[in-house]
């Protein structure tokens, strides 16, 4: 079993993930197509995704703090004055 797209990588929603998974989907495809077993292709598939995978989940580490706030918006409590 090998993992793919969203299930291979946590990430934070801003738009990598799906690009990762794109990604994904094809380099298998083409490992599939280029190896003689499903078991070594699903093994040169992994040899690239998994470094990729975690490097790209280092950089965007913290990089969704910004999505999520404790601090109401200004417009919330306009009506209580």
């Amino acid at each position: 079993m090998t993992l793919l797209g969203d299930a291979a990588h946590l990430m934070p929603p801003l738009g990598v993930g799906v690009n990762l998974a794109m990604l994904d989907a094809g380099e298998l495809a083409l490992a599939i197509a280029h190896h003689d077993t499903v078991d070594e292709a699903i093994h040169a598939y992994e040899k690239t995704m998994l470094p990729r995978s975690t490097e790209m989940a280092r950089l965007l580490d913290g990089a969704a703090e910004g999505l999520l706030s404790t601090e109401l918006p200004d417009f919330a409590t306009a009506g209580d004055h």
